[in-house]
């Protein structure tokens, strides 16, 4: 266990230290693919202003700016930057901005999931275990792991007919086969095979963690000082030291029971058969016991096939959260609840969840249109924010598993069942990664949908890095919507109190923090903790529940304890529907069963409990909201722009007022739930009261219409008591349709016609709504023919590195090809689907330089080209990024938007004029911009086929490797408007680019003998010009050949193998590893060759991708370097890649040997395109490279000033130091310090704190980059430490200083807006750029004899927790009675037993947390009064001195 908390406490350490040092690859170039700001407006100052969507029209014309999202809801806009240098540089234009309140950088948060895999632990690694926590082949488990095996506990078999009683019991089974038996006597034995009254025993638990033993008689199971083992009877009702017993959980599921008093096992096998004793001070087979299960009347068990395992809703020892305890007095309601998970999103196939999934009522699922007309795509059960799109699948687990303690399908007779298993309904949020990484921008995009969709809570199990404004915003959003937000406290093993997890450490009174408990009771060894600022523990070590694949899993982390509070939650509202959130909260923070071994780990010191919360919750008053509901709601809009409203809102009063204090009028969602509030008018006994919205006011995405509802003093009216008004947006389209034609008559009639009216969409359908179709007679508008919805339709659009990309379109065919590239580019394709890609040429470095299309992110040189990529309607993305390391050659691909034509089939009608006219609308308001399309008149008697003959489709491809030379089956598939008595046949020939025929060649077609049969022609070889590009298809009827055809591109197989390839020779001397160079001579006829693929093969099958080398112009020999897995009778294959199809067949093969030396490298380097093929743990898991964490001596400490001391600040301000509001940060400065031994040690080297001037430099530059007038007295040097080399070597003459520190506001208005510009800044100066290099090159001008790096850290807002019933800080209300079920006692033991181990390892009193630490006396802290004259106190420290 110490090793654990000691390898999490160090990773903690890392992490916090800021630290420079390299990032893995595929986490760097994730985090890399987009740079991001989350901008917030200005909203409070009464002044009118243009609203988010019209103020995004102004971001997307900023230089530098590839995209914005309005998050009108939010006041707050996404924007998408080309670069980090172009996020700097709009985030200092944006900081000059009037309007704009904040501008903040994006962050990144993780899944709360522990480091439970064996990875993490030497020990088991040594022993080469591998996957979750440690199990090995004969079930054995090692102390390294949190948490060993659950002890089995059964349910009674023995075929009696027993009654069945009030509580639960158990009996315990000795190693004999028999069961623990307590006589009327006070004797205790053993009774054999049979269960009876006499071996059935209560569970009592106690705060201390122990359990006592209550028989039949009532008499309490005692460890004698004489070592036997009796019941006392006795009138005192608790338990005392002599009836405890210590539970020992062993590792083949059976149990150990110590003496609390005689620190001794209770043992079956040392006396006489027929008595026990307490004697042993080791466990053999003799002291473990398998425990037997009766569940009580009391209880309700569901009969899911694997609900033994979940201990977190029934435990024997009473480490659960009295689930079916609970369960017997209410299991969930058919009215049910929405909760959101906002996550890696839910396996909603999943046989456990399928059932519990939220559906949008007002989505159509798969017809690609977005039916509620909320902005997203078939968001059936919720959606996808890192992919923008409506399908929240999981493509990583953890939202599953999360999903499944939640909600899992109760009594189904599978699987498992969840805390509130009958009533929630789970609402998928995805903004987690396969990675299980995601963006802050994202998780508030999340947010916002569940507020609008109707969402009571969500459950967040995520978190990680600093704090974000503008996350906070979002969470007091929905906090007035009376959402409560359930937060995993992280898994760092560190105090919350001093160093803050987010999003679990905001302040907002709608957030409840959570820990993780152990079935043994105590806190989970990677846990955070905090006495104010963790609100309850939780079940969330070794949990088991679904995971997607209808599978299930153990996971460990707060991310598992998590969910059981969100289902808690879920069933109190179910229970009590009127209560208000703040009530629901106060209920499961008031139940939890107080521990003394939780003292100190959060606010409550307990775990939950859900009985206990449903008992409370009974005694609760619901707020009296009014009854009496306004009358009717008018309202109409006058603003013509598109997503802007203006106008006066008119309320109808109720007829009665008595429990009417205001009216509220809210925006409400598409699904019909409120969303902001607009404004609210009072009553006055006034009938008709008039709210105007001045200025424009922007309509927020999911937003439907108007909801009006009443108030008081105990809140508002739900939704459903008042009037709804729908919301018609007057606006006028900003364009209309590109073009119109007309595809032909195929009625073969004289005047009449039939056909298809295609229009090609708008550039951007962003404020179409459809569009008109009519008879355009003699310049006047005809009668109406029809209208086509829009879908959202955007053309291709490039932001960012878009001049070095080669573009082009042809056909409505999208090509896009960059040649060798260069570093840090990054460019961004924003266009609409449904749309395919087809990537015809990649090679790029792998991990760092990649193209993410949609969802799919391809990298490196392993890509089987052609390659297709088909992406769903809706916004798409494609971007391309490199790094600013190597290069490489490059990639092409072509885009292809399936739906860019709008048609309108025109019925069979007699002609009545000669032309249509479209035009774009937008609700009921149209555009002026109108197309026109010439309709003709087909007459088959005299005319040759029109263009509504023309084949659907044709498709050719060269068989013939020839250059010039074509060989192969022409495919046909005949218009869906064939007649056969119309088309007798085709005419197939070659033709130019511009269409024209070339050459004599000429083929011809038999007609089809039906709509669906497909003609085929057989072309041998031959010879084609040069200049011919097309295959063309037309038909011929018998008044001639049709002046339309369909064609297809004409390309030229050419195939040529490489000249020849050579491979150096081995030079890894480990067996089973080749490492060299493979030299390639181009092929004679390098036409079309993009690429060179080397394979790994075995014969002519098994062949294994190693890599791509880019061809290169001229007869230059190219040398791919490989390192990669080899076994006896592989060879090396190299064959020619095509952009035209896949690399062929035939290639040339390269005999190898494997060299290998006397001695075996461990872990050694893989070449990166190789080890995906043939993993071998043995040799490359990640424990066998050692590294050691860094190591801090604590040069400083900055104690707390007076009141007195206090400085004065511009225009005499005085600085707020003992606020509990401020940004906490972290610098580190490679080679600040400078070392020197100790007098008398030579050996001994240590750093030299800096110089009071030095630390004053430090200070004033660090006010200087932060915003605003900030005075270097606001920033305060907390404390100081000097930082070994990574590899923990010795203080060399150079090392680095990390310094904590605190930036505080003054007294007075306008601390928060403060605050968050400095976070924001941090944020910034964090992730490198500009700022961070001009504050760098600040700090090696003023000391330029040094060679220094600066690394900001993440910063830390903390401000006082919120609590439900108090404004500040964190404190409960009044303890409201429950009933004593004699399952808790007071025990009066501190946190200190807890941390006694955590002790051992050395503290550091640092925003890090925990960390190594060098020799050093523990200071106390001096008082207020003891510097009461001095503006700082420093104490300054070494490893056996200090000084002040």
């Amino acid at each position: 266990m110490v090793l654990v908390v000691l390898l999490m406490l160090l990773a903690t350490c890392n992490q916090q230290l800021a630290v420079s040092q390299s990032i893995d690859g595929p986490r760097k170039a994730y985090e890399q693919r987009e740079s991001r700001i989350i901008v917030r407006y200005a909203h409070s100052d009464g002044r009118e202003r243009p609203p988010v969507k019209e103020r995004v029209k102004h971001l997307e014309a900023i230089q530098g700016v590839v995209r914005a999202e309005a998050l009108p809801h939010l006041d707050m806009a996404v924007v998408i930057c080309d670069s980090e240098m172009g996020k700097d540089s709009l985030l200092e234009v944006l900081d000059g901005q009037e309007d704009v309140e904040l501008a903040i950088p994006d962050t990144w948060v993780q899944a709360d999931v522990a480091s439970g895999n064996c990875s993490a632990h030497s020990k088991c690694a040594a022993l080469g275990l591998h996957g979750q926590c440690c199990p090995t082949s004969d079930r054995v488990f090692l102390s390294c792991c949190d948490t060993p095996k659950s002890p089995t506990s059964h349910e009674s078999d023995s075929g009696q007919v027993m009654e069945r009683s009030k509580t639960t019991i158990i009996s315990l089974e000795t190693i004999h086969g028999s069961f623990l038996h307590a006589h009327s006597n006070g004797k205790v034995g053993m009774h054999y095979s049979k269960l009876n009254v006499h071996t059935h025993f209560n569970v009592v638990s106690h705060t201390d963690g122990t359990i006592s033993l209550k028989s039949h008689h009532g008499a309490y199971l005692v460890g004698e000082p004489t070592g036997s083992l009796a019941t006392w009877t006795r009138p005192r009702v608790e338990a005392d030291d002599w009836e405890k017993f210590h539970i020992h959980y062993n590792n083949d599921g059976t149990v150990s029971l110590r003496s609390k008093s005689l620190d001794r096992y209770m043992s079956a096998g040392k006396r006489s058969a027929s008595e026990l004793s307490v004697s042993e001070d080791e466990i053999g087979d003799w002291e473990k016991f398998t425990i037997h299960v009766q569940h009580g009347e009391d209880t309700s068990i569901p009969n899911d096939a694997n609900f033994s395992k979940l201990w977190g809703m029934d435990h024997w020892g009473d480490r659960d959260i009295d689930a079916v305890e609970a369960w017997k007095k209410f299991n969930g309601s058919s009215q049910g609840i929405v909760l959101a998970v906002i996550d890696t999103g839910i396996d909603y196939t999943h046989p456990d969840l399928k059932d519990q999934m939220w559906v949008n009522p007002n989505e159509i699922p798969g017809n690609g249109i977005d039916d509620d007309q909320n902005g997203i795509v078939d968001d059936v059960h919720g959606a996808d924010f890192a992919n923008n799109d409506g399908d929240p699948l999981d493509d990583q687990m953890h939202g599953t598993h999360c999903a499944g303690t939640i909600a899992g399908k109760g009594n189904n007779g599978i699987g498992v069942a969840g805390v509130a298993w009958q009533g929630v309904r789970l609402m998928a949020l995805k903004f987690l990664s396969a990675e299980g990484g995601g963006r802050t921008s994202d998780a508030v995009k999340a947010l916002n949908y569940a507020v609008a969709m109707g969402a009571r809570l969500t459950s967040n199990s995520w978190g990680g890095g600093g704090s974000s404004s503008a996350m906070r915003v979002a969470i007091e959003r929905a906090e007035r919507a009376g959402m409560l937000f359930v937060a995993a406290a992280g898994n760092e093993g560190s105090n919350n109190d001093e160093t803050p997890h987010f999003p679990s450490n905001y302040a907002s009174a709608s957030i409840i923090s959570v820990a993780s408990t152990t079935f043994k009771g105590t806190l989970s060894s990677f846990s955070c903790y905090g006495a104010k600022t963790v609100d309850v523990a939780a079940p969330g070590s070794a949990i088991y529940s679904t995971v997607p694949g209808g599978k299930y899993r153990s996971l460990s982390g707060t991310s598992m304890a998590t969910p059981h509070v969100s289902g808690l939650a879920a069933l109190i509202w179910m229970y009590r529907p009127k209560l208000a959130m703040q009530q629901v909260k106060d209920i499961v923070m008031k139940s939890v069963v107080v521990q003394d071994t939780l003292k100190g780990s959060s606010l409550t010191n307990g775990r939950i409990n859900a009985l206990r919360a449903l008992e409370l919750a009974s005694t609760y008053e619901a707020p009296k909201v009014p009854s009496h509901a306004p009358r009717s709601l008018e309202f109409h809009d006058v603003n013509p722009a598109v997503g802007i409203v203006s106008g006066t809102v008119t309320v109808t009063a109720a007829a009665d007022e008595s429990d009417v204090d205001f009216y509220s009028v809210h925006w409400v969602s598409s699904a019909g739930f409120l969303m902001g509030r607009l404004g609210q008018v009072n009553a006055t006994g006034t009938q008709s009261l008039v709210l105007t919205l001045n200025g424009s006011v922007a309509v927020p995405m999911m937003a439907k219409g108007l909801a009006a509802v009443a108030g008081n003093a105990d809140g508002e009216a739900g939704v459903e008591s008042g009037p709804i008004v729908e919301v018609e947006d007057y606006g006028v389209p900003e364009s209309g349709a590109q073009g119109v034609s007309w595809a032909g008559d195929f009625d073969g009639r004289a005047s009449f016609v039939a056909g298809t009216v295609q229009i090609k969409r708008a550039r951007n359908e962003r404020t179409i709504s459809h569009y008109n179709v009519y008879w355009h007679q003699q310049a006047s508008r005809g009668n109406f023919l029809g209208k086509v919805p829009s879908i959202g339709f955007l053309e291709p659009s490039c932001s960012g590195s878009c001049d070095v990309l080669n573009q082009s379109n042809a056909n409505n065919v999208y090509n896009f090809h960059r040649d060798p590239y260069s570093n840090n580019e990054l460019a961004v394709i924003s266009f609409s689907g449904p749309a395919r890609v087809t990537i015809t040429h990649f090679i790029t470095e792998k991990d760092y330089d990649f193209l993410e299309i949609g969802s799919r992110k391809l990298t490196g040189q392993n890509v089987e080209v052609p390659f297709a990529v088909e992406l769903p309607a809706g916004p798409q993305t494609i971007t391309w990024s490199s790094d600013s390391s190597e290069t490489e050659a490059g990639w092409t691909f072509h885009l292809q938007q399936l739906s860019y034509e709008a048609n309108l089939p025109l019925p069979v009608t007699q002609l009545n004029a000669s032309t249509v006219e479209v035009v774009a609308a937008y609700h009921g308001t149209e555009s002026l911009d109108v197309q026109y399309a010439e309709i003709v008149d087909f007459d088959a008697s005299s005319m040759p086929p029109s263009q509504a003959f023309v084949p659907s489709s044709v498709q050719f491809k060269d068989a013939d490797p020839a250059e010039h030379s074509i060989r192969g089956v022409v495919k046909i598939l005949p218009a869906r408007s064939h007649v056969s008595d119309i088309v007798i046949g085709y005419r197939i020939f070659l033709a130019d680019l511009q269409g024209r025929q070339v050459g004599t060649l000429d083929w011809k077609a038999s007609p089809a003998k039906h709509v669906d049969a497909a003609v085929q022609v057989e072309i041998a070889s031959s010879s084609v010009p040069s200049d011919a590009a097309s295959l063309v298809v037309r038909p011929i009827s018998q008044v001639g050949e049709s002046l339309f055809g369909t064609s297809v591109e004409l390309v030229d197989l050419i195939r040529s193998a490489p000249a020849a390839a050579t491979f150096s020779g081995d030079v890894d001397l480990v067996e089973g590893q080749i490492e060299g160079n493979l030299t390639i001579q181009p092929a004679a006829n390098p036409t079309g060759i993009i690429a060179y693929a080397v394979y790994m093969v075995n014969g002519t099958h098994d062949r294994i991708l190693l890599g791509r080398i880019a061809a290169m112009t001229g007869d230059a020999f190219l040398v791919f370097r490989l390192h990669a897995y080899f076994e006896t009778g592989q060879n090396l294959l190299v064959v020619s890649v095509y952009a035209s199809g896949p690399a062929i067949k035939e290639g040339i093969q390269v005999q190898v040997q494997d060299a290998v030396g006397k001695t075996r490298r461990m872990g050694g380097s893989v070449h990166p395109e190789s080890q995906q093929h043939d993993f071998r743990p043995t040799d490359l898991e990640p424990w066998l490279q050692k590294s050691r964490a860094p190591v801090l001596e604590t040069l400083w400490t900055l104690q707390q000033r007076s009141r007195a001391a206090l400085p004065l600040l511009k225009a005499g301000a005085v600085m707020n130091d003992f606020s509990d509001a401020k940004v906490l940060s972290r610098l580190t400065v490679h080679g600040f310090l400078r070392s020197s031994k100790l007098q008398g040690n030579a050996a001994d080297q240590h750093a030299l704190p800096p110089t009071a001037e030095e630390r004053d430099l430090l200070r004033t530059l660090l006010a200087q980059a932060l915003p605003g007038s900030l005075h270097s007295e606001q920033v305060l040097l907390r404390r100081g430490h000097a930082l070994a080399d990574a590899a923990g070597e010795a203080f060399g003459q150079a090392v680095s200083l990390v310094v904590d520190f605190e930036v505080l506001p003054a007294f007075g208005p306008g601390q928060q807006a403060f605050l968050d510009r400095v976070e924001a800044r941090i944020i910034q100066l964090s992730q490198g750029g500009h700022a961070a290099s001009r504050f760098e090159a600040a700090l090696s001008a003023q000391f330029p004899e040094r060679h220094l790096q600066a690394k900001f850290g993440e910063p830390q807002q903390v401000a006082p927790k919120m609590g439900g019933a108090v404004s500040h800080g964190r404190w409960l209300a009044a303890e409201a009675e429950l009933p004593d079920d004699g399952s808790s006692e007071q025990s009066g033991v501190t946190l200190a037993s807890l941390l006694a181990v955590l002790g051992s390892l050395g503290a550091v009193g640092s925003i890090a947390g925990f960390a190594a630490k060098r020799q050093q006396k523990v200071l106390q802290s001096t008082t207020p009064e003891q510097d009461v004259d001095a503006l700082e106190s420093i104490v300054i420290c070494t490893s056996d001195h200090a000084s002040e």
